[in-house]
């Protein structure tokens, strides 16, 4: 990776060299979405990546907590780095989530994902419906960096989903920063005239809710 991309996401260095090779090694079959997951469909990293957003199978999330559980104790308060499991879950469908923080600042998450007869059901505040290739593993890599993530298709499939839900949850009566991370990373990956849209309707739910304000 060039030098300013390697200084935004060293932090991330762990995560690839621990956390997700652990988890290969105990059998757990894991997909790299998110922002990462959309530098994977490009070859290198766009912006600065807070953290790794991963998802398993339902009946591998439960299993992962003791890789997770270890690494963090070998890593635990004592340490410099200060590793710490924690454990949440979606009060509206009951989606639970196992976040890593490193230094008091979050750099890992594990959602499970749901199979169903038609399909994989992905839960954040609203469910997403993923097709079966979700389930399939693409290797990447990303500036010397390995991981598995789903195909090109499931990912951007995924994407505009949630894209669809920030636009919807967009909270502020001023117009998109055009360098948002949600726009950088549908920059790389969509037409022009998708991106347009985007924002236009980001805007105008801006002009909505400046309307709104007293």
């Amino acid at each position: 990776m060039d030098n300013q991309q390697q200084k935004l996401n060293q932090h991330l260095i762990p995560i690839f060299e621990e956390v997700l090779p652990a988890l290969a090694n105990a059998g757990i079959k894991y997909w790299v979405f998110g922002g990462i997951g959309i530098a994977g469909i490009v070859g290198k990293f766009l912006r600065e990546n807070k953290d790794v957003d991963v998802y398993v199978q339902e009946e591998d999330f439960l299993k992962a907590e003791p890789v997770l559980k270890r690494l963090c104790e070998e890593h635990g308060s004592w340490d410099a780095d200060g590793w710490d499991l924690r454990y949440s879950m979606l009060k509206n469908n009951g989606r639970p989530k196992f976040d890593i923080f490193i230094k008091k600042v979050e750099h890992f998450s594990l959602v499970p994902v749901y199979k169903i007869e038609d399909g994989v059901e992905f839960r954040v505040l609203e469910t997403f419906r993923l097709p079966n290739d979700a389930l399939t593993q693409d290797l990447k890599t990303v500036d010397g960096f390995q991981f598995f993530s789903p195909p090109k298709d499931v990912l951007l499939a995924l994407f505009r989903s949630l894209i669809e839900r920030y636009i919807i949850h967009y909270n502020k009566p001023t117009p998109i920063d055009e360098n948002s991370k949600h726009l950088i990373d549908a920059r790389a990956v969509f037409s022009k005239e998708e991106v347009d849209e985007y924002i236009q309707r980001f805007n105008q739910r801006a002009k909505s809710l400046e309307m709104q304000t007293p």
